[in-house]
């Protein structure tokens, strides 16, 4: 240092002190802030229930509301009032923000609010209210959600983008669908045994849909050997209490009893669908006839490369007398590494067994129950390797640990490749159809709403509130067809 510059850095050290003052309270005004009380789960289980209830009512009292979420976007959510009874009326919209407060709370999860979440909601205070307490003059009243309701069940997996994250896909479901092709794009076995886990480890009931089942008369698809893998596959599930139900969703006459099935399992019940991309999600919730028709691709691309036609949760309220939450395909779905005990707690064959050892791994101890059922047939090897994936962290798409495992992924590419070749694919319907809602002459969603109602919204966050607009519309003017006028 030159003398000269120390000398200035002398003279000006009040200002210095200055700065290290302002500083100073900068920190203390961060860790005040960290210390923010987390409210987001008004009836989170160290409250007391007394508390809770009297809170409830004071705010319900003070303008709030009961919500589900049925859509989440980026940075708006979708939101059904609840009726008395508790079920999400899908007619009364609410275009709602998290309060920024909430993010604020330290939290390993991908978003705070998941289709299927009970929230509790403030509308905006610049809107006008009816007599009855309905908004005037807008068709998507907007609010800030300031609370959450802990969740019945929850559908998770990690976080594909940040592993040590969680990644909650579903909210307060009554029944897991779990929806996979025979072919095209052929079944992954090793994918159900893994939702069947999560959703025994989240006491989730679950069923098993295979769709498009009339491929397996087509005898260039569907070979010997894949036939006698699907119908083993087939058993194993049956014989461990699990539904599996074969279906073609396409051309429903052709198993109307599998139809009648669904409909009984799914009425009274917000079931969530899950299950790879290009597997019939959409198709099978169409059949049970939902407000809003979903759409389905038939660009047969989407059989080999898993492009997803849904592209994001959606809650619908069905003419059966149900809910369900269509999602998109899912790649991989990667669960948390659980010790032994607890995976092995996840697979039903499993419970009946007694293992010598209290803290058995189930992989390599002498004398092991579990593997010696194994080994004589009482628990499948299909089902057992799934476990020591699971066990071990691993899965089709990292690499198999079993050199069968992987030769039969190899075999499944291969397949693949070739019926991809041989496959002549036809321009998609928004090419060779000109009234497509995609072909340039047809006006946009955000077209049919007002002005008012798309300021500062996404275009995915319209087309909920388009859809409902387009839906009124058609009501009222076939009530008026229906009085006589013209």
């Amino acid at each position: 240092m030159s003398p000269k510059w120390r000398e200035t850095f002398d003279n000006d050290e009040p200002s210095f002190k200055s700065g290290s003052k302002i500083e100073k309270i900068r920190k203390e005004k961060r860790s005040v802030r960290g210390r923010t009380i987390d409210d987001w789960f008004i009836d989170a289980e160290t409250r007391d229930e007394a508390d809770v209830v009297a809170e409830l009512e004071k705010l319900l009292a003070s303008g709030y509301r009961r919500g589900r979420a049925i859509e989440v976007h980026k940075k708006h959510i979708f939101v059904a009032e609840e009726t008395d009874t508790g079920e999400p009326d899908t007619e009364r919209l609410w275009l709602c923000t998290v309060a920024k407060r909430h993010f604020q709370r330290a939290h390993k999860e991908r978003n705070f609010v998941v289709v299927g979440d009970r929230i509790l909601f403030q509308p905006d205070v610049a809107l006008e209210m009816d007599n009855e307490g309905e908004p005037i003059g807008t068709d998507l009243p907007r609010g800030m959600i300031q609370h959450s309701f802990v969740r019945k069940t929850r559908l998770t997996r990690k976080d594909p983008s940040h592993p040590e994250w969680e990644h909650v896909m579903l909210a307060n479901i009554d029944l897991m669908a779990i929806v996979a092709s025979v072919l095209h794009p052929e079944v992954r076995w090793g994918l159900i045994d893994r939702i069947l886990v999560q959703a025994e480890m989240d006491a989730i009931p679950a069923v098993i849909i295979l769709n498009k089942v009339d491929l397996l008369k087509d005898e260039k698809l569907a070979s010997p050997d894949f036939l006698a893998i699907y119908k083993r596959r087939l058993e194993i599930y049956r014989s461990i209490g699990y539904e599996v139900i074969e279906l073609c969703a396409l051309k429903p006459k052709k198993t109307p009893d599998a139809l009648k099935r669904i409909k009984e399992l799914f009425k009274g019940k917000l079931v969530g669908f899950c299950g790879h991309s290009g597997v019939g999600k959409s198709s099978v919730v169409n059949l049970m006839k939902p407000e809003f028709e979903q759409i389905v691709d038939d660009d047969p691309e989407i059989f080999y490369k898993g492009r997803h036609t849904t592209t994001y949760n959606s809650l619908l309220r069905l003419g059966i007398g149900a809910y369900a939450i269509d999602t998109p395909g899912v790649r991989s779905f990667d669960t948390e590494v659980q010790d032994a005990i607890t995976l092995s707690a996840c697979f039903r064959e499993f419970a009946n067994i007694k293992c010598r050892y209290r803290e058995c791994s189930h992989t390599v101890e002498p004398g092991c129950k579990i593997v010696e059922a194994m080994e004589n047939g009482t628990v499948s090897q299909e089902r057992y390797r799934s476990f020591v994936g699971m066990l071990k962290g691993v899965t089709f798409r990292e690499g198999d640990a079993y050199e069968q495992n992987a030769a039969e992924l190899a075999d499944l590419k291969a397949r693949e490749f070739a019926r991809d070749n041989m496959q002549q694919v036809e321009p998609s319907a928004s090419q060779s159809n000109p009234s497509s809602p995609s072909s340039p002459g047809t006006p946009s969603i955000s077209q049919t709403l007002p002005p008012e109602a798309v300021q500062d919204v996404s275009a995915d966050a319209v087309s909920r509130a388009a859809r409902l607009r387009m839906k009124r519309q058609r009501k009222s003017s076939d009530a008026k067809v229906g009085d006589g006028h013209d």
